[in-house]
């Protein structure tokens, strides 16, 4: 006997604009979504100048112009964004990288824990991500064509592949980024990168939530991952987003952004 496929819960989030933005406390995940990373070509000159010298040369190595300007938007946007909850000028801001390339913010050895976040970005828009202390990843796609079947034998388990098969082929779709979007995000959080997608299995609860991660190789679990929290955000009917936040309850403020302009 086969079973309906329970509905992803999805929350859908209250828009607060930048003016209304309030301090980041230890309890609190802010989400900042929209900028339109293809349409900020006269504040590009100014967002360059706020980038490291590590950063300008990575930006120098796209062949493509557009990638070009979109590794500068979203960069110069996320310390402008960080500026805004450090005190830092942007360019002042330093990171420090993993061996799979996250990056986190530079501070002293006896400094209490720094700010954490993470950005994503696909078709044109992006999403940031903060917390106080706590692990946090994001991840954005774009709706667009693909060969879910294909793409989901070898990235998905056995288990979520289950969950697509019932499905029509324009639910599958749905299904598949949105569970993609859930793993990346937590292998995003917890530094892992893209190689680590394949040793976490997402699942959906009865009642549309998605489940604490479930390692495949049991050797990897621990106490702590009944800490996270994964949650997918309704950003219309073109996108998939979630968070994965190492923290059972917190509370979530999202803001907008229009334009660059808006931030600098």
């Amino acid at each position: 006997m086969s079973f309906p496929v329970p509905e992803i819960v999805k929350i859908a989030p209250t828009w607060l604009a930048l003016s209304e933005l309030k301090p980041l406390d230890p309890a609190d995940v802010h989400l900042w979504f929209g900028v339109n990373l293809e349409s900020g070509a006269e504040s590009l000159p100014l967002l360059e100048q706020t980038l490291s010298p590590d950063e300008q040369a990575r930006a120098a190595k796209f062949r493509q112009t557009g990638d070009r300007a979109r590794f500068i938007i979203g960069r110069g946007i996320l310390r402008h964004l960080l500026s805004r909850y450090t005190g830092l000028a942007p360019s002042a801001i330093c990171f420090s990288y993993n061996s799979y390339g996250k990056p986190a913010l530079k501070s002293p050895s006896n400094a209490t824990p720094p700010l954490q976040f993470n950005l994503s970005h696909s078709g044109g828009l992006a999403l940031y991500g903060f917390t106080q202390e706590h692990l946090i990843g994001v991840d954005l796609e774009q709706h667009r064509p693909l060969d879910v079947l294909a793409l989901a034998r070898s990235v998905f388990s056995e288990s979520e592949r289950a969950v697509l098969n019932p499905l029509p082929p324009a639910k599958q779709l749905t299904q598949f980024l949105q569970l993609w979007t859930c793993k990346e995000a937590y292998v995003k959080a917890t530094g892992q990168g893209l190689s680590g997608l394949e040793q976490v299995e997402m699942a959906i609860a009865p009642n549309g939530s998605i489940r604490v991660p479930a390692f495949t190789n049991a050797t990897n679990a621990s106490p702590s991952d009944s800490c996270w929290q994964i949650q997918p955000v309704s950003l219309g009917n073109h996108f998939s987003g979630t968070f994965a936040v190492h923290k059972q309850a917190f509370n979530l403020y999202c803001y907008r952004l229009y334009s660059v302009q808006d931030l600098v």
